[in-house]
């Protein structure tokens, strides 16, 4: 089953439930359910896992025009991430309220992961600068499911825009994305993100070779929504 099979198939289930909950209020004469699911800010921090590639040596041979040399970007290992940013719901909620959809905006994602590189004996480097960090930010479209109580399920797909530096190297990418699940309830919430890219680490300058590498990484995040 790929990501986007595993993001369908919980949106129909979730969506399901809520379907069953306004379908039973309402056979029972019950009010409108009040709408719970508000706009308010997030924070979340957890470790940062990589995956594919990024777990393993990735090895870039420059090809003509430029010179034949070869570069080793050592495999991730576990790192951490702090995430910000903001819900913001767009109109009503729908579904007799157990819906209700809006914008996942985190407006500030920095995170790091380790490495440990092969250093030739005598060098001066220390193995921190062969890390990789980042710093960015994602935005997308959100939903959130509202089941029973203040119990929250959010689902978002986001476009990432990140910065990174490794090695004396600075690199960009805005076609980053990311899978997003939140479970919620009142203000504790725990989070589960894929995100998927690559990197190009060429000092923002086209003149120089392209150094893509893979970025691929799964998060598992603790955090507060208010």
């Amino acid at each position: 089953m790929n990501r986007y099979s595993l993001l369908i198939m919980t949106f129909l289930i979730c969506t399901g439930i809520a379907a069953a909950q306004n379908e039973g209020g309402q056979q029972a004469g019950n009010v409108a359910k009040p709408n719970l699911i508000r706009t308010g800010f997030y924070l979340k921090l957890g470790p940062v896992i990589p995956m594919g590639s990024f777990a393993s040596d990735q090895t870039i041979i420059d090809l003509p025009p430029f010179d034949r040399d070869t570069t080793v970007f050592s495999a991730a290992h576990i790192g951490g991430n702090l995430g910000l940013g903001y819900l913001i719901y767009i109109g009503p909620g729908v579904a007799n309220n157990y819906l209700r959809f809006g914008i996942d905006a985190t407006f500030l994602d920095g995170w790091f992961v380790t490495s440990k590189p092969t250093l030739p004996s005598g060098s001066s480097k220390k193995e921190t600068e062969f890390w990789y960090y980042f710093i960015g930010q994602k935005f997308g479209p959100l939903i959130t499911i509202n089941p029973i109580d203040k119990l929250m399920i959010d689902l978002s797909y986001k476009l990432n825009f990140n910065v990174s530096w490794h090695n004396s190297d600075w690199g960009y990418r805005i076609t980053g994305q990311e899978l997003m699940m939140n479970i919620r309830y009142r203000i504790i919430l725990v989070a589960f993100q894929y995100n998927f890219s690559t990197m190009n680490y060429n000092d923002f300058d086209n003149s120089r070779p392209d150094h893509s590498i893979d970025i691929t990484n799964f998060r598992i995040l603790l955090g507060f929504k208010f």
